[in-house]
């Protein structure tokens, strides 16, 4: 098949996922081609093996002091270059596919395509247990925003309905149990500022590994700040003891399926993250905290727990998917769950 691909770059998790299942595609003979979304290319990193791709504005969330700003949102979007980056898509596909790109998605509704998403945020077209905020923006978020023909959803649990497992980096897969763990506290917040958390790690008595916006790796007191780079950060997170970031979907899972404990803050204002956070905590995966201060740090250090999840690797059930999309896939989809939690 000749499929468009398209992947919101807001989030590292989309990006990291969408280039294995490109890459498993790929192998099977598709012809790929890539649209990335919702970033600027000098703020990409490591998508060398996405070519060929075009990259388009299409729409970011403005973040105010880690929270969501959707009048900032409003005023930076323009709706006629995006509609001019959805007319620019030539009809030549047999398939897209969307992993919440709202260009391609459209494109494919204005060329009556089938268009299938994947991704966590699919889940809430099922029946799961949701908050009243995330239940409310379900009607935005993703039936309008990025809206579809088929999907392949994803979560931390099935809740009884036809959702995969989430997806793990195959590098984690093969490195897990292989790496050496170290007493490291791993930080991804891209969302918060950057010198106010460098202030409350200074005040915790362990060392932080923080990937952040610089040029290059710099020491500051009991913290590394290193720049963004998917490769290293995944070496990073294996080797680690724990994991302070924000309630992403890729990066928690990923976090369980290692055994780290989580000290997640939801960003502000987002739904998704919020409903995350509330998922994690009620199945008792993380700690959930609005706030991120070094007395927060230190009693979860003190308290946490590890979890370790052995996530099934989803990724021959989502190419066939892909390629079968009438078939019935309950049986494959249930094999995957039959997993082992260890606490």
């Amino acid at each position: 098949m000749h499929i468009l691909y398209g992947i919101a770059t807001t989030g590292n998790g989309h990006i990291s996922r969408s280039k294995i299942i490109i890459n498993a595609l790929k192998k099977r003979g598709h012809s790929i081609d890539v649209i990335l979304s919702g970033r600027e290319e000098k703020n990409l990193f490591d998508i060398d093996e996405l070519k060929p791709y075009q990259i388009k504005k299409g729409f970011t969330f403005s973040n105010n002091k880690g929270r969501i700003s959707y009048i900032k949102t409003v005023l930076k979007s323009n709706l006629l270059e995006f509609l001019n980056d959805v007319k620019s898509v030539k009809n030549v596909y047999d398939l897209v596919i969307t992993d919440f790109d709202p260009i391609s998605a459209y494109a494919a509704k204005k060329y009556n395509i089938p268009c299938m998403g994947i991704g966590h945020q699919y889940s809430f077209y099922e029946d799961i247990p949701m908050t009243n905020k995330m239940r409310f923006s379900s009607m935005f978020f993703p039936k309008i925003y990025a809206p579809v023909t088929f999907s392949i959803p994803f979560h931390f649990h099935h809740f009884n309905q036809p959702i995969l497992p989430p997806f793990i980096d195959p590098i984690l897969h093969d490195r897990r149990d292989k790496e050496k763990i170290g007493d490291d506290v791993l930080v991804y917040l891209p969302w918060e500022n950057l010198n106010d958390m460098i202030a409350i790690l200074e005040k915790v008595s362990r060392d932080f590994i923080f990937y952040t916006d610089v040029e290059h790796i710099k020491e500051i007191e009991n913290i590394t700040l290193k720049p963004f780079s998917n490769k290293n950060f995944k070496y990073d997170l294996l080797r680690c003891r724990c994991l302070i970031t924000n309630a992403g979907f890729q990066l928690t899972s990923e976090a369980l399926f290692l055994g780290k404990p989580i000290l997640c803050k939801p960003q502000k204002g987002q739904p998704e993250q919020e409903h995350n956070a509330k998922i994690l905590d009620d199945l008792g995966y993380a700690t959930v905290s609005q706030e991120i201060n070094a007395a927060t740090i230190k009693d979860w250090l003190h308290s946490s727990n590890n979890i370790k999840i052995d996530f099934s690797n989803p990724i021959d059930v989502i190419v066939d998917i892909i390629e079968n999309r009438e078939k019935d896939f309950s049986n494959e989809i249930n094999r995957l769950w039959q997993i082992e939690k260890i606490y």
